[in-house]
């Protein structure tokens, strides 16, 4: 019924958020026993452009982009792109996934670009993040994931080349980054209940309640038998209940037959399997149907009464309806925050491969301040 809000971009690009998504798979492996490669080092990915070019002694010191004066690596980059090749190919081809990996690579340095622009802000307000923040978060990944050993938690981390400190710290930069986006983005956001109660009356056909029935049924299974024959006997089961028979002394009397319960309970209509979907709704109350064939064999079913489609009162879906408005206009607000932190920011793009990465970037905030000059006017 309801959009699931996107979450912020920072969560994209935040190193932290591939592990949580990593971590289930890695936390079955170690549990399993699975050996770890030989030296505790992650087998590596497609190296980049730059890798293959350059001695790997020397990597680390590359800088591809500078964000107000503080460098982003392509070690920086690197890890990022292995953490996330890893979930990828958990379901894309692997032709495909290298065929994307120049545009993966943009949208992480953008992202990276972004998180250090973020982490620049949290520096200058004084945003910190301190050691009882951080063990409380790791501890709901460890939860999470069912990693309650010592030994398996770091044995998942050595699968992703991580050591604890290192996971420590990139929680540490993401508990940053939330804290500011609460603090300069979240903090202003409101939904007053004129726009709930305007949306409800504006989107009623998202809260219409599916037609709903209790049902009485007597199904007689085929199970290998000669279909014709069981037809019969349903046949001779619906004649004797039309002409008066009770329900119970029917249902005992056949052999193949079964007693559908349920009678107590509400279905929606919908949810009916396809014959009988195509019955129901036409079938007056009290009144059996003519024999149903379904894949599971034969059915008699009576509709014993129905609800129709109606609209849930706003007070059903209030919270739900102030949840999704506060969402939408979260992510409204920090598309803007982070356009108003580009325009501000200064980066310079050091590295040939990505000459006009800048431009995309700058770009992004352009668009959405559009979007939003748009809206003002309309």
């Amino acid at each position: 019924m309801y959009r699931s809000a996107h979450p912020p971009r920072i969560a994209q690009a935040c190193r932290a958020c591939c592990l949580l998504a990593l971590l289930p798979g890695l936390a079955a492996h170690a549990q399993s026993g699975a050996a770890a490669p030989a030296g505790g080092q992650q087998a590596s990915a497609t190296p980049t452009a730059f890798a293959d070019a350059v001695p790997r002694d020397r990597i680390i010191n590359m800088v591809l982009v500078k964000v107000n004066g503080d460098p982003i690596l392509l070690s920086d980059l690197q890890e990022l792109e292995n953490d996330r090749i890893e979930l990828l190919r958990q379901s894309v081809p692997e032709a495909q996934l290298q065929a994307q990996l120049p545009l993966l690579r943009r949208q992480l340095l953008i992202g990276l670009i972004d998180e250090k622009m973020m982490l620049q802000r949290a520096d200058l307000l004084g945003i910190t993040a301190d050691a009882n923040m951080v063990d409380s978060q790791i501890r709901r990944i460890r939860e999470s994931q069912n990693l309650t050993d010592d030994a398996e938690f770091e044995a998942a981390l050595a699968q992703l080349g991580l050591t604890v400190d290192e996971l420590r710290e990139q929680v540490r930069k993401t508990l940053r980054q939330q804290l500011l986006v609460q603090q300069e983005v979240n903090r202003g956001v409101f939904v007053s209940e004129q726009e709930i109660a305007r949306y409800y009356s504006e989107h009623a056909d998202e809260f219409q309640a599916p037609e709903r029935v209790r049902l009485r049924q007597l199904i007689f299974l085929v199970q290998g038998r000669e279909p014709a024959e069981i037809r019969r006997q349903a046949e001779a089961a619906l004649a004797e209940l039309r002409a008066g028979a009770p329900y119970e002394s029917v249902a005992d009397k056949y052999t193949n037959a079964i007693a559908a319960g349920g009678e107590e309970t509400f279905v929606a209509v919908d949810e009916l399997n396809a014959a009988l979907a195509q019955v129901v709704p036409d079938l007056p109350v009290d009144v059996y149907s003519d024999v149903v064939q379904s894949q599971f064999g034969f059915h008699i079913v009576k509709v014993l009464e129905r609800q129709d489609r109606q609209v849930a009162p706003l007070e059903q879906v209030h919270d739900s309806i102030r949840n999704r408005l506060t969402a939408e206009k979260s992510q409204k607000a920090m598309e803007e925050y982070l356009a108003g932190l580009r325009r501000r920011t200064k980066v310079d793009i050091l590295a040939p491969e990505f000459a006009d990465i800048e431009e995309a970037w700058r770009r992004a905030g352009e668009a959405t301040r559009s979007e939003g000059e748009a809206g003002e006017q309309q």
